[in-house]
């Protein structure tokens, strides 16, 4: 999974795509305790009030958050006194050269030539100071709410940066009729090797990832288990040296398409479970291979390492493996029913085998042991979520 998602979520983390607020419930002190409940949330920190696709708080990023026509990349319009490209500079000339105008408009006693990026604002200039969340370039950097402060040091406006302690509202999808979606209820914090540590779980974990556009990576890890060291940061109870592991089932597995990595041949068109089952994925993870007979009948199919439902392990595989197609046609279930895709007359597939339910329930379960490492830090308190 390193392959595919350990840069996503880097670069999602980076420019806080992914914000994962955890709240513990009646834990008002960092002590042992038997009965730990929390849940996890989904963070909606970075706003883009114009919905021009770009986004203030993060390097090269919108450098007025409420006019569309201004952004990274857009044509300068000479004359208006506005940085309409994100440069840094108002009505710049075409070799970038700052703006001749050496007359002060706003009244911040600093005009286009010296400096001003907007001169009809006289909040907005090189000299002022960044304001947290009025999505305006105040000290003209080039990006709103942003302040490169160096390597280590949080921007301007950074939800990790005690300085501003920002809130961070909660995206409506972490609940479900009010009540948080993913909860850890039996959790324990207890001394080990004269620690405090969280073991929690399982439980259900889901967040989704931003990729490039258009296109997120759905990560939905079952029977989630949390370990984590418990300690204080300043006045608030966090976790550190964090790992959360589970399983990506083979139904999740097969949902996760779009994605485009040549070293395991997985194509836009292609799923996560093709690559791992069909492809060079399954061998790099040593993930097993299916019993002799269904060997015999469909040569390379594998198993996930994990029997979610303990009927044995579920196997997929590619019934043609001769051809240049790698992708998973048939499951197989624990006890031994085969399930193959539906494929309409055009050669379209109608219904993938991971589609097959039984009892109500997904028939195939079984699943991609996967692992995370985490660190929390302490925030301000939430906003509710929007109703």
């Amino acid at each position: 999974m390193s392959s595919i998602a350990g840069t996503p979520i880097k670069e999602s983390l980076a420019k806080y795509d992914i914000l994962i607020p955890l709240e513990f419930f009646d834990l008002p002190a960092l002590a042992a305790d038997t009965c730990v409940k929390f849940a996890i949330y989904l963070g909606a920190y970075v706003p883009d009030a114009d919905n021009d696709g770009d986004k203030p708080y993060i390097a090269q990023g919108d450098c007025n958050d409420h006019v569309a026509a201004i952004g990274p990349g857009n044509p300068e319009v000479p004359n208006n006194s506005l940085d309409d490209d994100c440069d840094g500079l108002a009505d710049e000339t075409a070799d970038g050269t700052p703006s001749p105008e050496d007359v002060d408009k706003d009244g911040d006693l600093i005009s286009e030539k010296a400096g001003d990026c907007d001169d009809t604002n006289r909040a907005v200039n090189d000299d002022a100071v960044e304001i947290c969340g009025d999505g305006l370039d105040n000290d003209c950097d080039g990006v709103a709410d942003y302040t490169d402060r160096g390597v280590g040091m949080p921007a301007a406006c950074s939800p990790f940066d005690p300085a501003t302690n920002a809130e961070i509202p909660l995206d409506p999808l972490s609940f479900v009729n009010g009540a948080p979606a993913i909860v850890f209820k039996d959790g324990v914090i207890s001394q080990q090797d004269g620690k405090l540590v969280l073991d929690a779980g399982p439980s259900v974990f889901s967040v989704s990832i931003p990729v490039i556009d258009d296109l997120a990576l759905d990560l939905r890890i079952t029977g989630a288990q949390i370990k984590a060291d418990v300690v204080m940061e300043g006045n608030a109870i966090v976790l550190k040296n964090g790992k959360l592991g589970g399983v990506i089932d083979a139904k999740s597995a097969d949902a996760i398409r779009g994605l485009d990595v040549e070293m395991i041949g997985l194509r836009p068109e292609d799923s996560l479970l093709d690559a791992v089952f069909a492809n060079l994925l399954g061998p790099i993870l040593a993930l097993p291979k299916s019993t002799v007979a269904i060997q015999t009948k469909y040569d390379g199919c594998r198993t996930p390492d994990i029997d979610v439902d303990r009927d044995g392990l579920e196997s997929f595989c590619d019934s043609i493996v001769d051809d240049d197609i790698k992708t998973v046609d048939v499951c197989i279930d624990g006890d031994g029913t085969e399930v193959r895709d539906v494929v309409g007359d055009d050669g379209t597939v109608l219904m993938h085998c991971t589609d097959a339910v039984v009892g109500g329930k997904s028939r195939f379960v079984d699943g991609i042991s996967v692992a995370l490492k985490f660190s929390t830090s302490a925030v301000k308190a939430l906003k509710p979520p929007a109703q």
